[in-house]
This record gives C-alpha cells, sequence and structure tokens, in this order.
C-alpha cells in the first residue's frame, strides 16, 4: 500500500470503513452482494494507476467502462462498483469522496446507480511532514 498517494489511503479507508459499517448488510435484492474483501473500482487513469490491487486480505480489481459492461454480461445481475472521484481542496482540508454505484448494462445503455459513499478527509500534520485522515464520513440514499 503506498503510504503517500492520497488516492490510496482514501480508497483503503473507505473499504475498511464500509466493509465495517455496511459488511452486514445482504444488499443481494440490488443485484450480486457487494464482498469488500473483493471490491471492483472503476478505472481512472489519473487516480487509479499504480493503487495496489491487494491490501489486508482485501483486494482490488481495477476495470475500464468495456470490462463492466462485459463483467455485467457475465453475470447477468448488477454489481457494486467504487468510483473515485478527484480531489477537491476545501480550505486547509483535502477530501476524496469513493462512491459506491451498482452498475448494469440494459438495452446497450450501461447504467449506475448511486448507493452509498464515503468522504476521507486528510490535514497536514507538520510533526509527520505529511497528509492524513482527519475523518471519514459514510452517507447513502
Amino acid at each position: 500500500m503506498n503510504q503517500t498517494n492520497l488516492y490510496s489511503i482514501a480508497l483503503k479507508t473507505s473499504i475498511l470503513e464500509m466493509e465495517k459499517n455496511f459488511g452486514h448488510i445482504d444488499d443481494s435484492f440490488s443485484g450480486i452482494r457487494t464482498d469488500y474483501k473483493h471490491m471492483i473500482v472503476e478505472q481512472a487513469p489519473s487516480m487509479t494507476d499504480g493503487l495496489p490491487t491487494e491490501f489486508e486480505n482485501h483486494f482490488v480489481e481495477y476495470l475500464d467502462a468495456q470490462a463492466l459492461v462485459d463483467r455485467h454480461r457475465k453475470l447477468g445481475k448488477p454489481f457494486a462498483v467504487l468510483e473515485i472521484r478527484p480531489m477537491k481542496n476545501e480550505g486547509k482540508t483535502l477530501k476524496i469522496e469513493v462512491v459506491v454505484y451498482w452498475t448494469s448494462h440494459k438495452k446497450g445503455r450501461f447504467l449506475r446507480e448511486v448507493s452509498d459513499w464515503s468522504d476521507v478527509a486528510f490535514q497536514y500534520d507538520c510533526e509527520k511532514q505529511q497528509f492524513v485522515v482527519s475523518s471519514v464520513k459514510l452517507g447513502g440514499i
């Protein structure tokens, strides 16, 4: 796990926090039950390139749009995908949002339905001379 890449830290933190808070929920009514030990992340080259494929007994698979469509065709049901949104600067805080959406492919259209999200905030720690997670807020529909 790259300890200095904020996208890497936000992804790991989000998955672990979502697993802790939502992992017990059977969301299979929406499609394939979310497995927080094996998450799919939508590829976004500027943010996901070089991010880890595993950490703490968790595995991450990065798929582009075509691979997501192919996966849906193979599974035949919607499934959860994480999307890492671009970092925002809010005063002295940097924030990265990691969104969970259910993806499907119907009648030639790629569909995405937002389910929940994680807002990871970072503050600069002068003593450590690095950004550290200052808060993680989960939300959902």
